[in-house]
Protein backbone atom coordinates (compact mmCIF):
# COMPACT_ATOMS: atom_id res chain seq x y z
CA UNK A 1 0.00 0.00 0.00
CA UNK A 2 1.37 3.59 -1.27
CA UNK A 3 1.60 5.97 1.67
CA UNK A 4 1.87 9.78 0.48
CA UNK A 5 2.29 12.72 3.01
CA UNK A 6 -0.01 15.67 2.20
CA UNK A 7 0.54 18.67 3.96
CA UNK A 8 -1.80 21.76 5.21
CA UNK A 9 0.37 24.53 3.15
CA UNK A 10 0.83 21.93 -0.15
CA UNK A 11 -3.20 21.72 0.14
CA UNK A 12 -3.43 26.20 0.55
CA UNK A 13 -1.46 26.16 -2.83
CA UNK A 14 -3.78 23.60 -4.44
CA UNK A 15 -7.30 23.88 -3.45
CA UNK A 16 -8.85 27.37 -4.50
CA UNK A 17 -12.35 27.80 -2.03
CA UNK A 18 -14.52 28.16 -5.00
CA UNK A 19 -13.57 24.23 -5.82
CA UNK A 20 -13.72 23.56 -2.36
CA UNK A 21 -17.29 25.10 -1.65
CA UNK A 22 -18.31 23.51 -5.41
CA UNK A 23 -16.89 20.02 -3.42
CA UNK A 24 -18.63 20.74 -0.48
CA UNK A 25 -21.70 21.36 -2.45
CA UNK A 26 -21.66 18.04 -4.34
CA UNK A 27 -20.83 16.10 -1.59
CA UNK A 28 -24.17 17.12 0.04
CA UNK A 29 -26.05 16.16 -2.99
CA UNK A 30 -24.37 13.13 -2.91
CA UNK A 31 -25.20 12.50 0.52
CA UNK A 32 -28.89 13.51 0.05
CA UNK A 33 -28.97 11.31 -3.20
CA UNK A 34 -27.63 8.45 -0.79
CA UNK A 35 -24.79 7.76 -2.86
CA UNK A 36 -22.42 8.79 -0.08
CA UNK A 37 -22.47 7.14 3.52
CA UNK A 38 -21.59 9.13 5.85
CA UNK A 39 -22.00 7.70 9.21
CA UNK A 40 -22.01 9.15 13.00
CA UNK A 41 -18.88 10.28 14.00
CA UNK A 42 -17.67 9.08 17.52
CA UNK A 43 -16.41 11.74 19.67
CA UNK A 44 -14.39 11.51 23.41
CA UNK A 45 -14.27 14.46 25.93
CA UNK A 46 -12.20 14.79 28.65
CA UNK A 47 -9.54 15.94 31.06
CA UNK A 48 -5.78 15.56 30.08
CA UNK A 49 -2.90 17.59 31.85
CA UNK A 50 -5.18 20.09 32.75
CA UNK A 51 -6.82 20.58 29.70
CA UNK A 52 -10.19 19.60 28.11
CA UNK A 53 -9.52 16.92 25.86
CA UNK A 54 -11.90 16.49 22.41
CA UNK A 55 -11.38 14.15 19.83
CA UNK A 56 -13.56 13.15 16.95
CA UNK A 57 -13.16 10.46 14.42
CA UNK A 58 -14.96 10.94 11.34
CA UNK A 59 -15.59 7.91 8.84
CA UNK A 60 -17.53 8.34 5.24
CA UNK A 61 -17.41 6.02 2.18
CA UNK A 62 -18.21 6.79 -1.40
CA UNK A 63 -18.76 3.16 -2.65
CA UNK A 64 -16.57 2.29 -5.37
CA UNK A 65 -15.19 5.39 -5.76
CA UNK A 66 -13.42 6.41 -2.52
CA UNK A 67 -13.26 5.99 1.49
CA UNK A 68 -12.08 8.41 4.08
CA UNK A 69 -11.70 8.47 8.09
CA UNK A 70 -11.00 11.89 9.47
CA UNK A 71 -9.20 12.24 12.98
CA UNK A 72 -9.00 15.52 15.27
CA UNK A 73 -7.48 15.76 18.18
CA UNK A 74 -7.99 19.29 20.52
CA UNK A 75 -6.57 19.83 23.95
CA UNK A 76 -7.71 23.45 24.88
CA UNK A 77 -8.81 25.45 27.80
CA UNK A 78 -12.34 26.08 26.98
CA UNK A 79 -13.34 28.31 29.42
CA UNK A 80 -11.09 30.81 28.32
CA UNK A 81 -11.09 30.40 24.74
CA UNK A 82 -7.68 29.24 24.31
CA UNK A 83 -7.07 26.25 21.60
CA UNK A 84 -3.63 24.78 23.03
CA UNK A 85 -2.96 22.09 20.69
CA UNK A 86 -4.53 20.54 17.23
CA UNK A 87 -3.94 17.65 15.40
CA UNK A 88 -5.83 16.91 12.34
CA UNK A 89 -5.49 14.19 9.70
CA UNK A 90 -7.09 12.58 6.80
CA UNK A 91 -6.80 9.33 5.95
CA UNK A 92 -7.80 8.38 2.62
CA UNK A 93 -8.34 5.67 -0.10
CA UNK A 94 -8.99 5.42 -3.61
CA UNK A 95 -11.20 2.28 -4.07
CA UNK A 96 -10.62 2.69 -8.20
CA UNK A 97 -7.04 2.88 -8.31
CA UNK A 98 -5.63 -0.03 -10.39
CA UNK A 99 -2.07 -0.17 -9.26
CA UNK A 100 -0.03 -3.33 -9.39
CA UNK A 101 0.69 -4.04 -5.97
CA UNK A 102 2.27 -6.17 -3.06
CA UNK A 103 -1.33 -6.93 -1.82
CA UNK A 104 -3.73 -9.57 -2.86
CA UNK A 105 -7.45 -10.37 -3.54
CA UNK A 106 -9.76 -6.70 -2.60
CA UNK A 107 -6.92 -4.59 -1.25
CA UNK A 108 -4.48 -5.60 -4.35
CA UNK A 109 -3.36 -2.24 -6.10
CA UNK A 110 -5.39 0.55 -3.69
CA UNK A 111 -3.69 3.52 -2.62
CA UNK A 112 -3.70 5.16 0.48
CA UNK A 113 -2.74 8.54 0.94
CA UNK A 114 -2.75 10.43 4.60
CA UNK A 115 -3.30 14.15 4.67
CA UNK A 116 -2.71 17.03 6.79
CA UNK A 117 -6.58 18.08 7.87
CA UNK A 118 -6.53 21.56 9.52
CA UNK A 119 -6.99 23.02 6.26
CA UNK A 120 -9.36 20.87 4.51
CA UNK A 121 -11.76 21.13 7.60
CA UNK A 122 -11.44 24.58 8.30
CA UNK A 123 -12.55 25.32 4.21
CA UNK A 124 -15.45 22.64 4.38
CA UNK A 125 -16.66 24.12 7.89
CA UNK A 126 -16.72 27.35 6.32
CA UNK A 127 -18.20 26.60 3.12
CA UNK A 128 -20.66 24.54 4.71
CA UNK A 129 -21.77 27.13 6.71
CA UNK A 130 -22.18 29.74 4.18
CA UNK A 131 -23.73 27.23 1.88
CA UNK A 132 -26.70 26.54 4.40
CA UNK A 133 -27.32 29.67 4.66
CA UNK A 134 -27.66 29.57 0.58
CA UNK A 135 -29.89 26.94 1.04
CA UNK A 136 -32.45 28.51 3.40
CA UNK A 137 -32.47 32.33 2.89
CA UNK A 138 -35.66 33.21 1.89
CA UNK A 139 -34.53 37.07 0.61
CA UNK A 140 -30.68 38.32 -0.88
CA UNK A 141 -28.15 38.94 1.34
CA UNK A 142 -27.33 42.15 1.19
CA UNK A 143 -25.57 42.43 5.12
CA UNK A 144 -23.99 39.35 6.46
CA UNK A 145 -22.68 39.39 9.97
CA UNK A 146 -19.91 37.43 11.63
CA UNK A 147 -19.27 36.55 14.90
CA UNK A 148 -15.61 35.25 15.41
CA UNK A 149 -12.27 35.98 14.04
CA UNK A 150 -10.61 32.44 13.92
CA UNK A 151 -9.52 30.04 11.33
CA UNK A 152 -12.90 29.16 10.47
CA UNK A 153 -14.23 32.61 10.65
CA UNK A 154 -12.13 33.37 8.01
CA UNK A 155 -13.20 30.52 5.80
CA UNK A 156 -16.54 31.78 6.23
CA UNK A 157 -16.10 35.18 5.48
CA UNK A 158 -14.73 33.97 2.12
CA UNK A 159 -17.15 31.38 1.17
CA UNK A 160 -19.98 33.93 1.67
CA UNK A 161 -18.11 36.70 0.13
CA UNK A 162 -17.57 34.27 -3.03
CA UNK A 163 -21.58 33.04 -2.65
CA UNK A 164 -23.31 36.02 -1.82
CA UNK A 165 -23.14 39.53 -3.63
CA UNK A 166 -22.68 42.00 -0.62
CA UNK A 167 -23.07 45.51 0.45
CA UNK A 168 -21.17 44.69 3.77
CA UNK A 169 -19.58 41.81 6.12
CA UNK A 170 -19.54 43.17 9.64
CA UNK A 171 -17.26 40.99 12.02
CA UNK A 172 -16.61 41.18 16.08
CA UNK A 173 -14.60 39.69 18.48
CA UNK A 174 -13.75 40.25 21.75
CA UNK A 175 -10.61 41.10 21.26
CA UNK A 176 -9.37 44.66 19.42
CA UNK A 177 -6.45 42.99 18.54
CA UNK A 178 -8.00 40.00 16.85
CA UNK A 179 -10.66 42.39 15.21
CA UNK A 180 -7.41 43.82 13.87
CA UNK A 181 -5.00 40.83 12.48
CA UNK A 182 -8.71 39.54 10.85
CA UNK A 183 -9.19 42.55 9.09
CA UNK A 184 -5.66 42.85 7.85
CA UNK A 185 -5.57 38.94 6.57
CA UNK A 186 -9.10 38.79 5.05
CA UNK A 187 -10.04 42.53 4.26
CA UNK A 188 -8.03 42.77 1.16
CA UNK A 189 -9.35 39.64 -0.08
CA UNK A 190 -13.00 40.39 0.05
CA UNK A 191 -14.82 41.94 -2.85
CA UNK A 192 -17.33 43.14 -0.34
CA UNK A 193 -16.15 45.87 1.94
CA UNK A 194 -15.29 44.60 5.46
CA UNK A 195 -16.17 46.60 9.16
CA UNK A 196 -15.23 45.39 12.27
CA UNK A 197 -17.42 46.33 15.16
CA UNK A 198 -16.53 45.90 18.45
CA UNK A 199 -20.01 44.60 20.07
CA UNK A 200 -22.73 41.96 18.76
CA UNK A 201 -25.00 44.34 19.06
CA UNK A 202 -23.35 46.98 16.37
CA UNK A 203 -22.60 43.62 14.30
CA UNK A 204 -26.09 41.86 13.72
CA UNK A 205 -28.21 45.58 13.42
CA UNK A 206 -29.52 45.62 9.88
CA UNK A 207 -27.81 41.92 9.01
CA UNK A 208 -29.64 39.62 6.84
CA UNK A 209 -28.08 36.74 7.81
CA UNK A 210 -25.54 36.17 11.08
CA UNK A 211 -23.27 33.40 10.97
CA UNK A 212 -21.08 32.33 14.17
CA UNK A 213 -18.16 30.42 14.76
CA UNK A 214 -16.77 30.98 18.48
CA UNK A 215 -15.90 28.10 20.56
CA UNK A 216 -17.46 29.53 23.79
CA UNK A 217 -19.33 27.16 26.70
CA UNK A 218 -21.94 30.06 27.30
CA UNK A 219 -24.38 31.48 24.82
CA UNK A 220 -23.39 34.63 23.51
CA UNK A 221 -26.50 36.20 21.24
CA UNK A 222 -30.35 35.01 22.38
CA UNK A 223 -33.38 35.39 20.50
CA UNK A 224 -34.10 39.08 20.82
CA UNK A 225 -30.87 40.15 19.23
CA UNK A 226 -31.91 38.13 15.94
CA UNK A 227 -35.46 39.25 15.55
CA UNK A 228 -34.77 40.18 12.17
CA UNK A 229 -32.59 38.03 10.40
CA UNK A 230 -33.53 35.99 8.20
CA UNK A 231 -30.74 33.10 7.91
CA UNK A 232 -28.92 32.29 11.22
CA UNK A 233 -25.83 29.45 11.60
CA UNK A 234 -24.02 28.01 14.50
CA UNK A 235 -20.98 26.86 12.75
CA UNK A 236 -18.30 24.36 14.49
CA UNK A 237 -20.14 23.55 17.86
CA UNK A 238 -19.24 20.57 19.81
CA UNK A 239 -20.53 18.92 23.21
CA UNK A 240 -18.01 21.71 25.26
CA UNK A 241 -19.77 24.69 23.27
CA UNK A 242 -23.32 26.78 23.32
CA UNK A 243 -23.38 29.81 21.55
CA UNK A 244 -27.05 30.55 21.20
CA UNK A 245 -29.59 30.64 23.27
CA UNK A 246 -32.21 27.55 23.32
CA UNK A 247 -35.24 30.18 22.56
CA UNK A 248 -33.26 30.68 19.19
CA UNK A 249 -33.75 27.11 18.28
CA UNK A 250 -37.45 27.19 19.02
CA UNK A 251 -38.46 30.01 17.23
CA UNK A 252 -37.62 29.04 13.53
CA UNK A 253 -37.05 25.91 11.67
CA UNK A 254 -33.52 24.07 12.47
CA UNK A 255 -31.88 22.84 9.89
CA UNK A 256 -28.85 20.64 11.01
CA UNK A 257 -25.61 19.16 9.07
CA UNK A 258 -25.91 16.14 10.22
CA UNK A 259 -28.48 15.10 13.21
CA UNK A 260 -26.48 12.55 14.75
CA UNK A 261 -23.83 15.29 15.31
CA UNK A 262 -26.12 17.72 16.14
CA UNK A 263 -27.75 15.45 18.55
CA UNK A 264 -24.04 15.80 20.64
CA UNK A 265 -23.56 19.19 20.25
CA UNK A 266 -23.97 21.57 23.18
CA UNK A 267 -27.45 23.52 22.49
CA UNK A 268 -28.93 20.14 21.93
CA UNK A 269 -26.91 18.46 25.04
CA UNK A 270 -28.70 21.58 27.38
CA UNK A 271 -32.23 20.73 25.75
CA UNK A 272 -32.20 17.87 26.58
CA UNK A 273 -30.74 18.01 30.05
CA UNK A 274 -33.35 20.34 30.79
CA UNK A 275 -36.03 17.89 29.57
CA UNK A 276 -36.98 20.70 26.62
CA UNK A 277 -35.46 18.38 23.92
CA UNK A 278 -38.76 18.26 22.25
CA UNK A 279 -39.17 22.22 22.16
CA UNK A 280 -35.99 22.05 19.08
CA UNK A 281 -37.61 23.10 15.66
CA UNK A 282 -36.07 20.31 13.49
CA UNK A 283 -36.91 20.39 10.09
CA UNK A 284 -38.90 17.55 9.10
CA UNK A 285 -40.51 16.41 6.19
CA UNK A 286 -43.63 14.44 5.75
CA UNK A 287 -43.01 11.28 7.98
CA UNK A 288 -41.66 13.17 10.61
CA UNK A 289 -37.87 12.06 9.68
CA UNK A 290 -35.43 15.38 10.48
CA UNK A 291 -34.21 16.28 7.34
CA UNK A 292 -30.58 17.53 6.80
CA UNK A 293 -28.05 19.94 4.62
CA UNK A 294 -28.04 17.09 2.67
CA UNK A 295 -32.61 17.33 1.66
CA UNK A 296 -31.65 21.14 1.06
CA UNK A 297 -29.00 20.34 -1.40
CA UNK A 298 -31.62 18.18 -3.04
CA UNK A 299 -34.04 20.87 -3.16
CA UNK A 300 -36.15 18.95 -0.68
CA UNK A 301 -36.26 21.81 2.29
CA UNK A 302 -38.10 25.22 1.43
CA UNK A 303 -36.30 28.64 1.35
CA UNK A 304 -37.82 29.85 4.75
CA UNK A 305 -35.16 31.45 6.61
CA UNK A 306 -34.28 29.68 9.37
CA UNK A 307 -31.02 28.56 11.65
CA UNK A 308 -28.36 26.68 9.99
CA UNK A 309 -26.80 23.98 12.66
Amino acid sequence: MTINDITDDQIHELIRLPEAIDACRQAFEGVGRGEISNPARSQRVEVRDGLDYFGLDMPAEWPGHCRSRKIIEEYSDVVAGRLARRDAYLEFEDLQTNRIGPQSGSQAGRQSVRLDAGVITDMRTGAAGALGVSFLASRPLQRVALLGTGRVAQYVALACDVLFELDELCCTSRSAENRQAFFDAIGPRLKAPLSMVPSIEDCVSGADAVLMAVPTPKPIIDAHQLTHVDSIAVIAGDSRTRQVTHEVLVGRPVLVDHYEQACVSGEFLWAREQGRGQELALVRNDGGDVMTMADAACGRVPATGGTIY
